[in-house]
């Protein structure tokens, strides 16, 4: 939505780092308040940005469409340990309270029973400007937030904050952490790819209904073929992951290593991908250590 700068709504004093949440984030500052305690009054239609409050206005119908597809598209890829959403307010810092446009976070709460930090941070941008967009997302990604994008509809081009600047992608967002499959950018840019990306998400979930008409032979055998196809070629993104992963943190990829990857099933890949990810060496345990 765009943002103008507007008198204070109702506020909430900021509370104590001592709060009833527990600070999600370890390792980072400890004076970070908990994602979900507000500065604002929820349902307020305002966001702080270093102690300046700022309306923010209603969306032109672009912005409206571009970021209720990107939801679709969302919503249909996340994981089930995963939840996606949208203009939900995260407190940056002590002083800033603002809601991304769309967002993925995990379901499972804190201990103290509080909302996690986002994983993955999306911004439409049509008619505000790149330099107040990038500000939200400089403070989301002091707070923690993983990935952060910004997909320009008018450009037509979606980019990922790396390293501080904006690099544009071009094919598929890879995150074995929170999809069920790489995101395809043209889902997010053209209506009928939003359709065939949902519906390649929900087959990846297993969703009993399509499975059921599959096994009932509803779905023709060339659609099945082609449904084994896809399977196959993520198989094949997840087995590259792990490849490139291995190499940008130097971890060795030894015969037995690259045996162990050729022949591991699907859950056992995103799980090894996950681990390399968090954790950036080669799991124990069960795999080859």
């Amino acid at each position: 939505m765009d943002r103008s700068s507007s008198p204070p709504a109702k506020m909430h004093a900021p509370g104590p780092a001592s709060s009833s949440h527990a600070a999600v984030c370890p390792g980072r500052e400890p004076h970070f308040p908990p994602v979900d305690e507000r500065i604002v009054q929820p349902e307020s239609r305002f966001e702080v940005m270093h102690g300046q409050v700022y309306e923010m206005m209603g969306s032109r119908q672009p912005h409206a469409i571009a970021t209720g597809q990107l939801a679709y598209v969302l919503f249909a890829l996340v994981r089930p340990e995963f939840q996606a959403a949208v203009d939900m307010l995260t407190r940056a810092d002590r002083y800033s309270d603002v809601a991304p446009d769309a967002c993925v976070f995990p379901k499972a709460p804190t201990l103290a029973g509080g909302r996690r930090l986002e994983h993955l941070v999306f911004e439409v941008l049509d008619s505000q400007s790149v330099a107040n967009v990038t500000e939200k997302v400089r403070l989301l990604k002091k707070r923690g937030v993983r990935r952060l994008f910004i997909l320009d509809i008018n450009a037509a081009t979606v980019s990922e904050w790396i390293q501080g600047s904006w690099n544009e992608l071009s094919k598929v967002i890879e995150d074995p952490t929170c999809f069920v499959r790489p995101l395809g950018l043209k889902s997010l840019l053209e209506a009928a790819d939003a359709d065939r990306e949902v519906a390649l998400a929900l087959l990846a979930k297993r969703t009993p209904v399509l499975m059921e008409r599959i096994r009932k032979g509803e779905i023709r055998g060339e659609k099945r073929g082609e449904i084994k196809g896809e399977i196959k070629g993520e198989m094949k993104g997840l087995r590259a992951t792990v490849a490139s992963l291995c190499k940008v943190l130097d971890i060795e990829l030894s015969l037995e290593r690259r045996t162990l990857v050729e022949n591991a099933d699907e859950t056992t890949l995103r799980a090894l991908v996950d681990h390399i990810q968090t954790h950036r060496h080669w799991p124990g345990g069960d795999m080859t250590s």
